[in-house]
């Protein structure tokens, strides 16, 4: 219950520094409109929507996304780096893409 508690309570905070990062930045900078803290909630909800997070402690760490090894092969290429390799085969030699070192 407690880290239900905190976990609304640093959401809020956020909400609050979006809310004045907002305000100090876009007015000046883009002559945009003032923020409301109701409307900041709602854009800190949606970018957690669209783009999948804060962060927090999901196993994110030096290793990659989702724990040790992540998107990376053992050999130390990238998981899309050994996936594409049969759909380039299939083009002509005018269209394929050559990775530049």
């Amino acid at each position: 219950m407690a880290f239900v508690a905190i976990g609304i309570l640093a959401f809020l905070a956020v909400a609050w520094v979006v809310m004045r990062l907002w305000n100090w930045l876009v007015p000046g900078a883009f002559n945009g409109p003032r923020l409301q803290y109701k409307y900041a909630l709602g854009l800190l909800l949606l970018s957690r929507i669209l783009f999948g997070g804060f962060g927090g402690f999901r196993g994110h760490g030096p290793q990659g996304h989702g724990g040790p090894g992540g998107h990376w092969n053992r050999d130390g290429r990238h998981h899309h780096e050994t996936s594409i390799k049969p759909h380039q085969q299939s083009l002509t030699p005018e269209t394929q893409v050559t990775p530049q070192p």
